[in-house]
């Protein structure tokens, strides 16, 4: 089945339930941050790698977090890369995603590290998304250097169920995310952490990461930034509730 290379946004159905807030909310004051020729070049070279179903939806099985970032930029189409091609295929619906399970394509585990979930309730579209702040605290943690990128595919879930099995989260809630960044690196280099993917063996640790985990992560977006999804509730005065 022949689709075309620009979709809009809202026309991708995601394979997995949930993503990270805090990193969609990095990446979209990003976008907004570029001009209308760089954006459109980032666009264009940004390819969103989706499956098409039997029944002819467009699945995308990567780039979920950027996918949520265009659309709250208010990016309505982005380019996309056929990589399997269901739409002859004699598949059920559960066969079908049985399969992309099996091929890494679909991550069927929800915001609290259940599952395997039934697909049924995936989102429709990236709007649907679940929010799962373990998934931000894994992000943060790679981006400061907790550990490395990995190819291995769902790598930052995996230290996400990492992190949340030891509740790093639990003490302050979602305030608390850089006192939990900075627990979060020092696991990241514990033995407890071996053979999670882009492990760092403590021989090989960058000399600035002690002194990097005692201080707040830039990664953690301030409230009233232009263009962030965390703000700062406006609360209205009893005199301006009166006029």
């Amino acid at each position: 089945m022949k689709i075309k290379k620009y979709q809009p946004t809202l026309s991708l159905k995601p394979t997995q339930f949930s993503v990270g807030l805090l990193e969609v909310e990095y990446k979209v004051v990003g976008l907004k941050k570029l001009k209308s020729k760089k954006l459109k070049k980032l666009i264009d070279e940004t390819e969103i790698p989706v499956v098409i179903s039997p029944w002819k939806e467009i699945c995308v099985t990567d780039h979920h977090h950027f996918l949520f970032a265009c659309w709250h930029a208010d990016i309505r189409k982005v380019r996309v890369r056929v990589i399997k091609d269901f739409s002859n295929a004699k598949l059920s619906y559960h066969q079908f995603w049985r399969k992309l399970a099996k091929m890494n394509l679909a991550y069927l585990y929800d915001q609290f590290g259940e599952g395997p979930r039934n697909p049924l309730y995936l989102p429709m579209d990236i709007r649907g998304m679940a929010d799962d702040p373990y998934r931000s605290l894994a992000w943060i943690t790679r981006k400061e250097g907790g550990y490395e990128n990995s190819n291995k595919t769902f790598a930052e879930f995996a230290w996400a169920d990492f992190f949340r099995k030891r509740k790093l989260l639990e003490r302050q809630g979602r305030k608390g995310f850089h006192l939990a960044f900075q627990r979060a690196v020092k696991l990241a280099k514990s033995n407890s952490a071996m053979g999670l993917p882009g492990y760092i063996n403590k021989k090989k640790q960058i000399s600035k990461l002690e002194d990097q985990a005692l201080i707040k992560s830039k990664y953690v977006p301030k409230a009233h930034i232009k263009g962030a999804l965390a703000t700062v509730p406006i609360v209205v005065t009893e005199k301006q509730e009166s006029e």
